[in-house]
């Protein structure tokens, strides 16, 4: 099989698009669509739906990706054989908490891209159960997760660090009232949101805006304190208590080989929050 059919796979299910896809490649579109569809007719089964918003993987599809990943990895392991020096270069898909996304991670990339330019991070924002069921599937190479124990897993979960965490108001909130928390799954609000007797928080999909409500003075929110440090220090937020520290976890799995680049951001996210 020509391995270029499997890497226009794995780009496609990350952009959804035949545009994007044939740009990143530096191909035409038409090379897109015939790539699939050569890979379609070969393994028998429908990959892709093209809807409206973009191409989705079928269940199938999304089989031949965890599939693809192991192929791809398998011919890098080759050509190092052959080179003798294992060349570090290569797209490596990481998932992690908005937070860590937002404040942890764009000064990581950016040395990495200056150390290794040939490597590329493709970074999404994701919640705890999804990257563990994205890194077993094979649709993530790493991820990170905020939890307060090593998450139950078949995984690898190696911890990296630690970020506080703290209960925040506006100056003149009082400590108690209306609480935004973020939706459930997230560790450390979970965690909160069962000590609370008779409340019922708002939950929020995005730290922006449980702290936007928080700022406003419309409650109070538990947030990372690196995602409000800028709003402690201008006033425009108080800390009213700070709670125990949720530990950060790099997740792996131990049934994949790492390539290269996979190699060299693992290592370069061994102190996230340092």
């Amino acid at each position: 099989m020509d391995t270029r059919l499997l890497r226009t796979l794995q780009v496609l299910a990350r952009t959804g698009s035949f545009t994007a896809t044939a740009a990143e490649l530096h191909v035409v579109q038409s090379t897109v669509t015939t790539h699939i569809k050569l890979l379609e007719r070969h393994l028998g089964a429908r990959l892709f739906d093209r809807l409206p918003t973009g191409a989705r993987p079928t269940e199938a599809g999304e089989r031949v990706l965890a599939a693809a990943q192991e192929v791809l990895a398998a011919e890098q392991r080759l050509l190092d054989t052959v080179q003798g020096t294992p060349a570090v270069a290569g797209d490596v898909r990481l998932g992690a908490p908005e937070s860590v996304c937002a404040y942890r991670l764009p000064a990581i990339i950016a040395d990495l891209s200056r150390r290794w330019p040939g490597v590329t991070v493709h970074l999404t924002p994701v919640g705890t159960r999804r990257a563990l069921d994205a890194v077993h599937d094979g649709a993530l190479d790493l991820a990170l997760v905020l939890e307060d124990e090593p998450p139950s897993t078949t995984l690898d979960a190696a911890p990296v660090g630690t970020e506080r965490i703290d209960l925040v108001a506006a100056p003149d909130h009082p400590d108690t009232g209306r609480y935004f928390l973020l939706e459930e799954g997230c560790s450390y609000t979970d965690r909160f949101a069962r000590e609370l007797s008779g409340a019922h928080p708002t939950r929020f999909g995005s730290i922006e805006a449980a702290r936007s409500c928080v700022v406003a003075g419309l409650g109070l929110s538990v947030l990372p304190r690196v995602s409000v440090a800028d709003q402690l220090a201008a006033g425009t937020l108080r800390s009213v208590a700070e709670l125990p520290e949720s530990t950060l976890y790099l997740v792996t799995d131990p049934r994949r080989t790492a390539s290269a680049a996979v190699r060299v951001v693992r290592q370069a996210l061994k102190a996230v929050t340092a």
